[in-house]
Formats: structure tokens, sequence, C-alpha cells
């Protein structure tokens, strides 16, 4: 595929990412969350609880949580410090400060309600849309990944690096609708209010790379393996 049509393509599906965002945020000021879709489908996972997902639905919404993931992208930011490239461990910081600030707004501006109260396995506090868990979650598993697979070798341990990071996403946010706290479609705005800042992130560190590349090497080269 030539550059155009990879830049066409990136076009297109963030001007989708945008209509599908709109479109939830407006979803979420407009009605209580007792939609055909947000209703059938809490009613559906509150059937199906039992003795075995209960707790792992606990576990996994656990590590796709703030404090997991603030620990994971400082981890890595450390260790891309440690190693000299700058702009990633830059990136990596953005994109989850970034991605920290969109829930506290999205939630402090749009205030829509969680699911009734007697239907959470876990305590929550603050409004539900969008899922912080979702949002936060692939912000910073999605930069770490792109900052991370490519430094794999081997062609199988990338994919499979890529899977598991998918299936983990998909796993957060599915595990806050199980446990009650979360409507679906809080879930589905939290993927694509992340998905929009992660594309946002990703252009602008292509941009200021290529542009750094262009300009007179000077100092220390940042060896940066997404351009």
């Amino acid at each position: 595929m030539t550059p155009h049509r990879i830049r066409t393509a990136i076009a297109v599906f963030a001007a989708l990412l945008v209509v599908l965002t709109a479109g939830l945020t407006r979803h979420a000021l407009d009605d209580n969350g007792r939609t055909w879709l947000d209703r059938g489908v809490t009613d559906w996972a509150i059937a199906h609880r039992d003795g075995v997902l209960t707790p792992t639905a606990v576990t996994v919404s656990a590590l796709g949580g703030a404090l997991a993931m603030t620990a994971l992208a400082t981890l890595v930011c450390l260790g891309l410090s440690w190693r000299r490239r700058w702009s990633e461990a830059a990136l990596v910081a953005i994109a989850g400060l970034g991605a920290w600030l969109l829930v506290r707004g999205g939630k402090s501006v749009i205030g829509r309600a969680r699911p009734p109260v007697e239907e959470h396995l876990m305590t929550v506090a603050n409004p539900s849309y969008p899922s912080g868990h979702s949002l936060g979650s692939f912000v910073v598993v999605g930069i770490v990944a792109v900052v991370l697979i490519p430094h794999l070798r081997r062609m199988v341990l990338r994919a499979l690096a890529a899977t598991f990071a998918a299936i983990f996403v998909a796993a957060v946010g599915l595990s806050r609708i199980y446990l009650g706290v979360h409507w679906i479609t809080d879930v589905l705005g939290g993927w694509c209010l992340g998905a929009l800042w992660l594309l946002a992130c990703l252009t602008v560190y292509r941009y200021l790379i290529r542009r750094k590349t262009r300009a007179p090497a000077t100092g220390l080269v940042d060896n940066a393996p997404l351009t």
C-alpha cells in the first residue's frame, strides 16, 4: 500500500471514530442508560455471573485500573529513558497523562449515572461516561505496544504480543459491564475516545520525528523505531 493510501485510510478511520464518539457521547447525554442496548447487555451479563467469572472479572478490572496503568506507563518510561529513548518515553508519558485528563474531563462534563447500585459487584463513586478503565487501558496498553513491539525480532512474537494487548483491552472493558458498574456505551465511548487520542499522539509524534530527521543532525541521536 502506498503512503498516500495509508494516509487516506487513517483519515477515514479517524473520521469514523469522530462520528462514533459523537454519537455515543450524545447518547450518554440524552438518555438514562436504559435503552435496549445498554439495558439488554447489562441484563445478559448479570444473568451469566458465576463463581469463576466474578473473581476473574475483578482481577482483570484491577489490572486495567488507573493504578496498574500508571505503574505500567511509569515503568516503560523509566526503561526507555534508561536506554536514552527520550522521545518514546515522552510519547508514553504524554499519552498516559492525556488519557487521564480525558477521563476526568469527560466524567465531569457528561455526569452520566451508572447502572443501579444494587447491580454493582464493587464500590464506585464517580460518573459513568466514559469508562476510565476502557479508555485508560486502551491508550496505555496501546502506546506501550506500539513502542515496544517493533523491538521484538521474531514476527511470531510480535503477533502474539499484539494479540495479547488487544484481548487484554477488550477483557478490561467487558469486565466493567460484567461487574455492573458501566453500561456498554460507556465502554464503547472509552474505546473510541482512547483510539482517537492514541491516533492523535502517534500522528504528532511521527510528524515531529520526521521533521527532526530532516534537520541537520546535532547532539545525541534519539533512536526512534516508529519512524
